[in-house]
């Protein structure tokens, strides 16, 4: 089994983890969204763009609302240029060595494209569990723990 083969597996288990978990979380931020929703409709405060003045900046949720793909195309790059630093630093030193016989032949610096599968895994997969949990963690609401 070549590297490329194996890395297309995991790959691709960590892309469909990725979509099914964003739909997932999707769904309970929709869902809590409606919820705070229908909380301000019955109390009795006035909308929160009610009590802005002109000049104001509105910080409504979907202002504040973190841009996800920025940040996941932001720690992607990031994390590439290390392994691209590391994994050379690395294969030069000796203490890994490829199977020519296994591996594509495209390579960044001395090391495989290959090698670079398993940072973009760990960049879809890592940070959407962390999303997950957050969402469905034993600890959330509960008193002295888990974020709310």
């Amino acid at each position: 089994m070549t590297y490329s083969l194996l890395n297309s597996v995991f790959l691709g288990l960590a892309f469909w983890f990725f979509v099914a978990s964003m739909a997932v979380i999707g769904v309970q931020m929709r869902r809590r969204s409606s919820q705070s929703a229908d909380r301000d409709v019955d109390s009795l405060a006035p909308p929160i763009d009610a009590r802005r003045t002109p000049g104001q900046r509105s910080t409504s949720r979907s202002a504040r609302r973190p841009n996800l793909l920025g940040k996941y195309a932001v720690t992607l790059l990031v994390l590439l240029v290390f392994t691209a630093v590391f994994d050379n630093l690395i294969i030069g030193a000796g203490i890994v060595a490829y199977d020519p016989a296994k591996i594509s032949g495209i390579f960044i610096g001395i090391a495989p494209i290959e090698d670079f599968a398993y940072t973009i895994a760990a960049v879809l997969v890592l940070p959407t569990l962390w999303g997950l949990l957050g969402h469905f963690g034993p600890l959330k609401g509960k008193a002295g723990g888990g974020a709310k």
